[in-house]
This record gives structure tokens, sequence and C-alpha cells, in this order.
């Protein structure tokens, strides 16, 4: 059986067209992480495949520049509500260029 630190928190940043995480996978993830009482999220990007946050020419790339803002936003306010005695600078741009 798995065992789990339930204190954490689980962010999911997931393409709706990701052929790699059918609907029937995503359910039965769910379900685990609930029976585990895990704190999760998971974000499913409308008409995105996997790959959203690789940037242009990476093998394997299906970039989705709304996505890709999307998600990071969403990690930067997850650390922000995880760890609020840290100071969260602005910034400009992601580790792919995309702007913020």
């Amino acid at each position: 059986p798995n065992t789990y630190t339930t204190s954490c928190k689980v962010l999911i940043e997931n393409g709706d067209l990701d052929d790699h995480a059918p609907a029937e996978s995503i359910e039965e993830w769910k379900k685990e992480m609930d029976a585990a009482g895990i704190d999760w999220r998971l974000n499913n990007h409308s008409r995105t495949p996997h790959g959203f946050a690789l940037a242009p020419g990476v093998a394997g790339t299906a970039y989705d520049e709304n996505a890709d803002r999307r998600s990071t936003l969403s990690m930067l306010q997850l650390f922000a509500e995880t760890w609020p005695e840290f100071p969260q600078y602005p910034v400009a741009t992601n580790a792919c260029g995309t702007v913020l």
C-alpha cells in the first residue's frame, strides 16, 4: 500500500487533451488522493495537449501560451499559500519565457 505525507499540498496542471492522462486515470487519482486526505488541486486546461509548458523547439512540446501562463500563476499562488512567511517577488516571465 501507498503511504502519504498528508500535510502536503499537491498541484497538477494538466492539458485536457493529454492522451497520457485519460479521464479514467484522473478520476482514479482524485479518489486515491481523497481517500488519503491529501489537499490537492487539479487544473485541467481546455483544448490543451501534453507538453503545453515546454518551450517551442523542445522535443515533445505542444506549447500553449495561455495554459503555460495560467499554470505558472497557479504554481506561484500555491507557493504563496504554502510558505506565507517567505516574500513572493513578482517575476515578468516564467522559465519558458512566457510573459506573466
